[in-house]
């Protein structure tokens, strides 16, 4: 069995052959360890019979590089191996290792013609095609074509038919080689050739998890099945997390409520408005590799300059995200919009609020490249934000800004704690009681929307359970 590894990607993409505008698509195989074996067996091989592949002859490890084509987006890469299935006859090893030699040197040659062929559009009836045979995707462009090698079925239409172009390329010069090689009795009973066949994934398909494959060896009433897998891991690792590095509470509003919790005697307690300055901060952590080289980085789909800078963005009124009583406070604070301030460094984004009269939801991206990556800058005056993406790694994360804390005062919270401990009754009801924090502590994560709306309901809950009535509810003022 005589493999090779092969990729096309980055490193091998060329200039356009003469004629075309698209590059042509070289090829760089992989002969694994030095004179590795390539004999699975010897004697009779009888069905049913199952021989191991060994790892030195059956395995090939190489790195594969996407490369960014202007005219047509991303090219993922293309990983693959080809295998060529002997039944040995008279061939000595040494007429067999001169075939082998020729194959390792034609391989990479042809399969780059090929390729360079199909992004040229040679092979765009295999590539519209699905299982079946039946046009599902006209193609019309190089875009498309990449597209389609992302389609299982398109992709192995493409592989039968250019294995096929591949076989026809090779095969005079492997006979020249081995006739070359061979003595009389070795020409008069030939190894015989009991097929060819290949497997090619795009770098992209590896990344999620490992790919089973099978190759099939059908020439000479042969039938033979090798079974394998495929996998990747990063090369280059980043993610983006948050953390809230720091909160300045300012009191702005304090009210009366008089109310009634559980049997105690009515009581009047204060609901309490906090404004919060909120800093929270964004890392792009390097897990592997690296280093990272540009960010980019995205509120909203607005790009902050470098270095210190404020964007307008739009907050939601508090109504929705406060519970029972201190809600009554909502009405002064009806959102509107706000001023966030940033600053970035490299591969730090800090951000804090100045102002804002209610809640903020929104979404922070980085676009980031590697040493040796593209350069992140599009071309054109005017790039989108899509623009920006396209052309590197892109991480996203929520971001969310409490410019408002409405909250209950520390005795409201000890009766209601103390109706709690006596009586029982929330726990008999199974109610989920959650009383929340008095105010958002330095190191926290961001509260998300649904932080906001399930301690709404915990709040709501406690209320009602708790026989919270609100007996008086005095005439607010600004």
């Amino acid at each position: 069995m005589w493999i090779l590894g092969f990729k096309a990607d980055a490193d091998t993409i060329g200039a356009p052959p003469a004629g075309s505008i698209l590059p042509s698509i070289g090829v760089k195989t992989f002969e694994g360890a030095p004179a590795s074996p390539w004999l699975l067996g010897t004697g009779d091989v009888n069905a049913p019979a199952t021989l191991p592949i060994p790892a030195a002859l059956g395995t090939r490890s190489f790195r594969l590089r996407p490369a960014l084509l202007e005219i047509g987006g991303w090219f993922p890469g293309l990983a693959g191996m080809v295998a060529l299935l002997w039944d040995q006859d008279a061939f000595s090893p040494s007429t067999s290792e001169a075939g082998h030699k020729k194959f390792n040197q034609v391989f990479g040659p042809a399969l780059s013609a090929e390729l360079t062929k199909l992004i040229n559009g040679g092979y765009d009836s295999e590539l519209s095609r699905d299982a079946n045979g039946m046009v599902v995707a006209p193609i019309d462009g190089i875009q498309t074509r990449l597209d389609r090698l992302g389609d299982a079925a398109a992709r192995k239409n493409a592989v039968k038919a250019i294995t096929k172009s591949v076989k026809d390329a090779i095969s005079g010069p492997l006979r020249d080689a081995l006739s070359d090689a061979a003595g009389l009795d070795e020409i008069i009973d030939p190894d015989e050739l009991l097929g060819i066949d290949a497997v090619v994934f795009l770098g992209n398909e590896l990344s999620a998890a490992a790919r089973d494959f099978s190759l099939t060896f059908t020439d000479d009433e042969a039938d033979y099945l090798a079974k394998g897998h495929a996998s990747s891991t990063p090369v280059n690792l980043a993610r983006l997390g948050p953390a809230v590095t720091d909160v300045v509470p300012r009191l702005d509003r304090q009210v009366p409520v008089k109310m009634r919790v559980c049997w105690f005697p009515e009581k009047e307690y204060s609901a309490l408005a906090y404004r919060l300055k909120t800093t929270i901060r964004y890392d792009l952590h390097l897990l592997k590799g690296g280093p990272i080289s540009e960010v980019r980085w995205f509120i909203d789909g607005q790009l902050l300059k470098d270095g210190d800078g404020s964007v307008t963005v739009m907050f939601e009124p508090v109504d929705a995200y406060v519970g029972p009583p201190q809600d009554q406070l909502a009405i002064f604070y009806t959102g509107g919009n706000g001023t966030l301030k940033y600053r970035t460094a490299g591969s730090v984004l800090e951000m804090w609020n100045e102002d804002g009269n209610g809640v903020y939801f929104g979404k922070v991206r980085a676009v980031f490249a590697f040493v040796g990556d593209p350069p992140l800058t599009p071309p054109g005056a005017s790039p989108t934000v899509e623009d920006w993406a396209r052309r590197g790694y892109d991480q996203t994360e929520d971001l969310s800004v409490m410019a408002v804390e409405l909250v209950m005062d520390a005795a409201y919270e000890a009766d209601i704690k103390q109706c709690k401990r006596i009586v029982g009754e929330i726990d008999r009801k199974h109610i989920a009681v959650n009383f929340g924090k008095l105010f958002v502590n330095p190191g926290d994560p961001p509260p998300f929307r649904q932080d906001f709306l399930d301690r709404v309901t915990a709040q709501a809950s406690v209320t009602n359970a708790a026989g919270v009535e609100i007996t008086v509810r005095p005439k607010l003022q600004r």
